[in-house]
């Protein structure tokens, strides 16, 4: 399995009846495209098996799944911790929907008056909205910034940029702070 090829889209959490089903959670907490997923791969013990997906529905923060070659709790229960990793191209959004937030990984953010603050390099979420992880040049580490549209002005997918109207103070807040030493 290429990684490039694949998203590492949440983990195995636990075993569902006694058919063998597994319960899968969905790291960002999103399972709108599950209806439409045909196959996963599951990294266990160290390998990496792909299984042909036979159901799916929502539930909670992920989805409940029937996978080819699982027909009882226990192969099911084997397998609880696995990491879940689908076809990237899953997550490529058609003109007029909503972006999947891997689509703009890597993209610059530029703010209204700071200018360019970074590149996009993770993401995270606060339970309340998804956050851009920018790596910001000569920062120590990582800023995090909502993701919401009232900060959104342009997005311009052709140079991969993010022009946005972030509230003052929001970067600062995110670099941490300079200790002084004590005479």
């Amino acid at each position: 399995m290429e990684k490039n090829q694949f998203t590492h889209i949440g983990k195995v959490y636990d075993a569902h009846g006694i058919r063998g089903d597994l319960v899968i959670l969905v790291f960002s907490g999103d399972n709108s495209w599950v209806d439409t997923l045909e196959n996963l791969n599951l990294v266990h013990n160290g390998q990496t098996k792909s299984f042909k997906v036979l159901k799916t529905r929502p539930h909670k923060k992920g989805f409940v799944c029937q996978l080819e070659g699982f027909d009882n709790r226990n192969i099911a229960e084997d397998f609880i911790g696995s990491e879940v990793w689908v076809d990237a191209d899953l997550f490529i959004s058609d003109d007029g929907e909503s972006l999947f937030l891997k689509e703009i990984l890597n993209f610059e953010i530029i703010d209204a008056k700071e200018g360019s603050i970074g590149l996009i390099e993770s993401f995270s979420f606060n339970g309340m909205q998804d956050l851009l992880v920018i790596k910001k040049a000569g920062a120590k580490a990582p800023i995090e910034i909502p993701f919401i549209k009232e900060f959104v002005t342009k997005l311009d997918n052709i140079n991969k940029k993010i022009y946005m109207e972030l509230p003052e103070g929001l970067i600062s807040i995110n670099e941490p702070e300079e200790k002084s030493e004590k005479e």
